[in-house]
Order: structure tokens, then sequence, then C-alpha cells
């Protein structure tokens, strides 16, 4: 769980205490949401990242503020992203 700093309004944050799988719910909550190619400014923290597809929002800021790692239950190399820890093990790992 954390904290969210997702810039309410004024330069206040948030602060609901929010889970990561929730993340995506919560964000919505928030504004971003709509189609997925519109663009969105990331609000968590102060963050100046140049604006961003809205379907590129919720894993930003997974990889960027909350730094969620995604660990191979095999070897325990990380990931920044499910996928790319998914690929690993596809390639590395393939009879498990």
């Amino acid at each position: 769980h954390t904290i969210c700093l997702w810039d309410s309004g004024f330069g206040v944050p948030c602060g609901a205490y929010i889970s990561v799988s929730d993340l995506s719910k919560h964000l919505w909550m928030h504004g971003v949401n709509g189609p997925a190619k519109s663009v969105i400014t990331c609000a968590w923290g102060g963050c100046g990242r140049a604006p961003m597809k809205r379907e590129s929002v919720v894993r930003h800021v997974e990889e960027v503020h909350l730094q969620v790692k995604y660990l191979c239950d095999q070897c325990n190399a990380s990931f920044s992203r499910r996928s790319s820890r998914n690929a690993h093990v596809v390639k590395s790992h393939p009879h498990t």
C-alpha cells in the first residue's frame, strides 16, 4: 500500500491510502480516464514528465513513482514491468 500523491487541486496531494492493485481505479477518480490515446499530464507529487497517453499513466506511476518491482520466482531477477518479467520467465525458464 502507498499514499496517493496525485495533486487533487491547488498543489494538495490526495493522501488516500491505496494498494497498487487498485491504482488504476483510483487514478480514474482523478480523471485519468477516457480514450486510451488521450493525453494526460502526470500530477503525482510534482512530476515533471512530459504529457503522455492515458494508457501509459498507470504504468508510469507504478514504475517511476512507486518503483513497483516484479520478481521472477525462479531466479529472483527484478523487473519494472510485469510483461518484462513474464517474457523473461518464458525465455529463461521454459520448463517451469
